[in-house]
């Protein structure tokens, strides 16, 4: 596995852990919930991809 990938998965395993997403989901309602999911996840490839460049 690329050193890329590794990062994504890293930085993305507090987002698309489910314990923490259905905690999110019960405190904020459902937009801030998708707008939560969606910049985790970009920011998670985008990391990666940055980090997969640079290394």
């Amino acid at each position: 596995m690329s050193a890329g990938a590794v990062m994504t998965f890293m930085v993305a395993g507090s987002v698309s852990c489910i314990p923490a997403m259905a905690a999110v989901w019960l405190l904020v309602g459902r937009e801030v919930f998708a707008t939560h999911l969606g910049l985790g996840l970009a920011g998670a490839i985008s990391a990666g991809v940055v980090f997969q460049t640079v290394v």
